[in-house]
């Protein structure tokens, strides 16, 4: 059978997806540096790195429409 055709021209994961992912990432990173020592640690450097490369790649560059 064909699948019914969406009523939207995106998913709801298209929209929402990188905001979630930035968020766990986000709670992983802070909860890693309160909870956890040694690996835990570079685990929370690496994983707000990360957040502020995208936030200022975001920033400098801004998405042309």
């Amino acid at each position: 059978m064909n699948k019914p055709p969406r009523k939207h021209g995106r998913g709801v994961m298209f929209v929402w997806g990188a905001p979630i992912l930035l968020g766990v990432l986000s709670v992983f990173g802070l909860l890693a540096a309160l909870l956890g020592t040694g690996a835990w640690h570079w685990a929370s450097w690496t994983s707000l790195t990360l957040l502020l490369v995208v936030i200022v790649r975001y920033w400098a560059v801004p998405l042309k429409h």
